[in-house]
């Protein structure tokens, strides 16, 4: 039974990267001890550092383990580490308070970020420039992963600066090397002990991207250090300390959970999902190891069953109906053979949100214990493979009477993510942001009418709320609704228990 504290560092304070771990590590009954909230800034205000490292110092004591984001304790956050003029030097002595708190003998699993580039004109999570410049700059980003790859590019990288203010093209490339640098540093740590395992995660790539190519060089200095099974490199980001959660409870516990993966469509397993640059079988093979599994042909603990895609959708591009439920067929009669194992269901069929057709279908299916079945379905496909990963190795542990799951709360937390993934961003989402533009408000933001904003998507949740309940067996209600970063993203929920009124005597 682990029994053990874990110190939680996140990479920021949304709903999505705090309050999920917090969640899972409540239904698991796991004491998690983390910052308040309020210590970890907000979205492109950074925190206070020196309260953060402080709070590390006066918290961990020896036997903790540390769930701890490089980026926020480095850089302030995932978006500060994209925007802050912090030198490196100041990086590396944040990162040197690692090796005071080792020799408290704890654990320390880490996730840090290499830098993404994003290829639209947007300065929603990155410098004001980016707003105009943002896609010369991702084609100039290519040029150089090219160049990294051996390939004559010269002449064209000179054209394509040459449409880019100097200025800007400085701040990015002096920004991206001082991270690239900090990576290199982190991996060290791993090579000496002082980190036990490292999730170094590529947050929103592509194939020719930048972020790939220096992953590459990233994984050559890995290999070379013989380190390779305490590292692992894979598209991700915001799911990346539910993963480490995991391998935290399989390493404690002895375990190495044993997953069986099976496709809808298993003949486009090879396909490679938006925002990353690497097959999905390979993505998912990345994600059970890092939440400290390992991939099986037969015999599994835990069949992960993923609703693959054919092409690359958003979920508000999806049909109402599928022309071909071939591959849903296969999907059912997969789950109908799993028998006892624990189920994972890793719906990445669209970025952004759920399969409608493939989440009516299974809020259907009575015969499905959602103690041993978990669902998720949000943002890209790394994300969503690394909570249901994290989530099916929780249940595992559980049936096996290795953690003592509170069978409520890991419902509540199902129950979360339905409403999130598939009423919210798949559904919800497309009627918010129309209406909310009548009223005056801009794509993406919702500042201008966010307390209206909340009370429209309470009202629009209430009836996808009863089927959801019918299939987990619970009654709740929505508690608090809000927008993390006063956006229509992505939102934060919390759900309790329905009281039950009673009549009073005589009345």
């Amino acid at each position: 039974m682990f029994d053990k504290r874990v110190i939680f560092l996140p990479v920021d304070e949304r709903f999505c990267t705090r309050d999920y771990f917090l969640l899972l590590a409540r239904a698991a009954n796991i004491e998690v001890v983390t910052p308040p909230k309020v210590y970890l800034g907000a979205k492109k205000t950074p925190p206070d550092i020196r309260r953060l490292l402080r709070w590390l110092e006066q918290t961990v004591v020896q036997g903790d383990y540390l769930v701890i984001s490089i980026d926020m304790l480095a850089h302030g956050g995932l978006i500060p580490s994209r925007m802050s003029l912090d030198t490196l030097d100041t990086l590396q002595e944040r990162l040197d308070l690692l090796k005071g708190l080792k020799e408290r003998v704890v654990k320390i699993y880490a996730t840090t970020t290499i830098t993404r580039t994003p290829f639209y004109n947007s300065s929603e999570e990155e410098p004001d420039y980016w707003q105009y410049f943002g896609l010369d700059m991702y084609d100039l980003s290519r040029l150089l992963a090219r160049s990294f790859r051996g390939e004559m590019v010269h002449r064209s990288v000179i054209e394509k600066i040459s449409k880019i203010p100097s200025h800007f093209v400085t701040d990015y490339l002096v920004r991206r090397i001082r991270n690239r640098k900090l990576v290199s540093s982190v991996i060290e740590l791993v090579d000496k002990g002082v980190i036990d395992f490292l999730n170094l995660v590529l947050d929103d790539n592509s194939k020719e991207s930048i972020s790939l190519a220096e992953s590459e060089i990233h994984r050559a200095r890995v290999d070379s250090l013989k380190i390779g099974s305490r590292v692992s490199i894979h598209a991700g980001a915001d799911e990346a300390t539910l993963s480490l959660l995991a391998s935290v409870l399989s390493e404690s516990v002895g375990e190495t959970p044993a997953f069986e993966v099976r496709y809808a469509s298993p003949e486009h397993k090879d396909f490679i999902p938006p925002y990353e640059g690497s097959p999905l079988y390979q993505g998912i093979q990345n994600h059970i190891e890092a939440a400290g599994g390992k991939v099986v042909d037969s015999g599994g603990e835990i069949l992960l069953l993923a609703n693959n895609p054919e092409v690359g959708l958003d979920s508000a591009q999806q049909l109402f109906a599928p022309t071909d439920s071939s591959s849903y067929d296969r999907f059912f009669r997969e789950i109908e053979t799993a028998d006892s194992m624990i189920k994972g269901i890793a719906d990445v069929k669209y970025t952004n949100g759920a399969d409608n057709y493939l989440v009516k279908e299974l809020l259907k299916r009575s015969e499905l214990n959602w103690l041993e079945t978990n669902y998720s379905a949000w943002n890209t496909a790394g994300n969503t493979l690394g909570t249901v990963c994290a989530h099916s190795i929780v249940q595992l542990l559980g049936s096996k009477g290795l953690l003592e799951v509170d069978q409520s709360r890991i419902k509540e937390l199902q129950a979360i993510f339905f409403l999130e993934h598939w009423a919210f961003q798949s559904n919800i989402r497309k009627r918010l942001l129309v209406e909310a533009e009548k009223r005056g408000s801009k794509p993406w933001t919702v500042i201008p009418v966010e307390l209206w904003a909340e009370e429209f998507v309470k009202s629009e949740l209430i009836p996808y709320i009863p089927p959801v309940q019918e299939a987990l067996g619970i009654e709740f209600e929505v508690e608090r609704l809000f927008f993390p970063w006063h956006r229509s993203f992505e939102l934060g929920l919390s759900v309790v228990p329905r009281a039950h009124h009673y009549p009073q005597v005589g009345s």
